[in-house]
């Protein structure tokens, strides 16, 4: 039974080492609670001492009034002729003088005690906030580098060359559908549509050629000389013809398509 006890505590044990290993603030709780809890232990002790110390200070108090009242009453009997009664009251004060010097060492004992236990109070109390600023500027520590720590195995989580392969990937993907839709543009145009959009190039160019010159001439930078005659109307004739025989192949094309599909 013994042995089983002592293994039970020992699980418990090393179970509450790596508890208080991996949550350190639970240490520096439980000190910080000791120091309070002696804090106000002493701080129990140095007020009984101080109420101890007060009690004493009226008993004497008391004493010493009592010794200076029986020192009056025996004076004023041995001054009538009492003298009898003047002894009894001198005997009372020595009593009471014996008693106030009791008392006048008891306080000075507490007095003493009171004083160590004051400055012992004092002395613990400073530890007390030392190790609770201690406290403080430890945990602000801890979080900082239970911060950097997660921030280090955030980073160390993360893959840059996994990234930079997908996004290479993903480059060549979209490339490659690019050049697909580029070459099926190429392949449905036929070769009439391609020398129709030839000819349209042509027509805007002669057309902003004529615009040119005809610019010129207003400026001045052209004679009238300079522009053959029929040239004009040549070149707007061939364009002409040129149009008419793409439309034509053109709808020759089309109607072929049309009686395949039909």
């Amino acid at each position: 039974m013994g042995r089983f006890t002592r293994t039970v505590r020992g699980f418990f044990g090393r179970f509450l080492s790596g508890v208080e290993q991996r949550n350190p603030e639970i240490l520096l709780e439980n000190a910080v609670q000791d120091e309070l809890d002696n804090l106000k232990k002493l701080q129990v002790a140095a007020a009984r001492t101080m109420a101890y110390e007060k009690m004493l200070t009226n008993d004497a108090a008391e004493k010493q009034k009592t010794v200076i009242a029986r020192e009056r009453q025996a004076r004023e009997l041995a001054a009538r002729g009492q003298r009898e009664a003047a002894i009894q009251v001198v005997q009372q004060k020595q009593e009471a003088q014996v008693g106030l010097q009791e008392i006048e060492g008891r306080l000075d004992e507490a007095r003493r005690n009171s004083e160590e236990l004051q400055r012992a109070f004092r002395e613990q109390e400073r530890r007390y906030n030392d190790l609770v600023r201690e406290r403080a500027a430890l945990m602000e520590e801890h979080q900082r580098s239970k911060a950097l720590r997660a921030a280090n195995e955030a980073r160390a989580s993360i893959s840059l060359t996994d990234s930079s392969r997908d996004l290479e990937k993903a480059r060549q993907a979209i490339r490659q559908t690019s050049y697909e839709a580029q070459a099926v543009g190429e392949l449905g145009t036929s070769e009439t549509e391609r020398q129709i959009a030839a000819v349209e190039t042509d027509v805007k160019r002669l057309d902003a050629e004529r615009e040119l010159e005809m610019m010129e001439l207003q400026m001045g930078l052209r004679s009238s000389t300079s522009l053959e005659p029929g040239e004009e109307t040549v070149q707007e004739t061939d364009v002409q013809e040129t149009e008419d025989q793409n439309v034509q192949r053109l709808d020759e094309r089309r109607a072929d398509r049309g009686e395949g599909g039909s």
